[in-house]
């Protein structure tokens, strides 16, 4: 039988270069930063699930983390804010979403008055805007139309 050093040492760099783009795989699809909790309570949740980014002024801020019924029967999102960030006390919240057919996100729009002010882990944001979904604005512009 004939021994070919060439395939067992291409085989080898093959084996090595596929660890390689694991390791990287898995260091770039991990959550490194420092992150606290906060939450919103809404009438509807429309579409937003764990794993959606959360925004403020377009930019990636933190990340769903939970989104579940509580007792009230309101839909509670608890979402995770990078610690660089800090978000204003009367800063808004609502769902929005990448074009039409696009995914779902939370957009957070700072209030700007109290900047001192900022919400601390495991607080809740008062100011929220319910999501609306494509058959609630075309029934509102029928009804418009309507009139």
């Amino acid at each position: 039988m004939k021994k070919n050093y060439f395939e067992s040492i291409l085989g080898f760099f093959t084996l090595i270069i596929s660890l390689v783009f694991l390791m990287k795989f898995i260091n770039v699809n991990t959550d490194n930063n420092e992150t606290y909790q906060l939450k919103a309570k809404f009438l509807k949740a429309g579409g937003i699930s764990p794993g959606n980014d959360v925004k403020m002024r377009g930019v990636k801020i933190g990340v769903v983390n939970q989104v579940y019924l509580d007792e009230d029967y309101f839909a509670v999102i608890d979402f995770k804010i990078y610690t660089h960030i800090s978000v204003p006390n009367d800063s808004k919240v609502n769902i929005a979403s990448d074009g039409i057919l696009g995914n779902k996100y939370l957009s957070i729009t700072p209030g700007g008055k109290e900047l001192k002010n900022v919400l601390k882990n495991n607080q809740e944001i008062k100011k929220v805007e319910d999501f609306e979904s494509i058959e609630d604005q075309v029934s509102k512009i029928i009804f418009l139309a309507t009139q």
